[in-house]
């Protein structure tokens, strides 16, 4: 299954609902796993950015409509990267 690399910053909105994290937090997999999408892991982060997520989604179309129905929530702003394993790598580098 594709994997995507999510980049989240908080709102000042996302701020001021941080004491509800652990909930935001299962809401937004029950969210995402209606959509057919898996939150394989969830860090947060110090720097330009405020936590990241690495998902694993059917396509493009399912991870795009999971994070649009949360981003919509006006919580945090995202970007979005296509990953690859080290594995699957190797197999794309092979005819270069």
């Amino acid at each position: 299954m594709p994997i995507f690399v999510i980049l989240g910053k908080w709102t000042q909105k996302g701020l001021a609902t941080l004491k509800n994290f652990s909930e935001n937090l299962k809401a937004g997999t029950n969210v995402f796993e209606s959509h057919g999408v898996k939150i394989k892991e969830f860090v947060g982060t110090m720097g330009r950015y405020d936590f990241v997520a690495i998902c694993e989604a059917p396509n493009a179309e399912a991870i795009s409509k999971a994070l649009l129905s949360r981003v919509s929530e006006g919580r945090f702003k995202t970007e979005t990267l296509r990953g690859f394993t080290a594995e699957k790598m190797s197999e794309l580098v092979q005819g270069i």
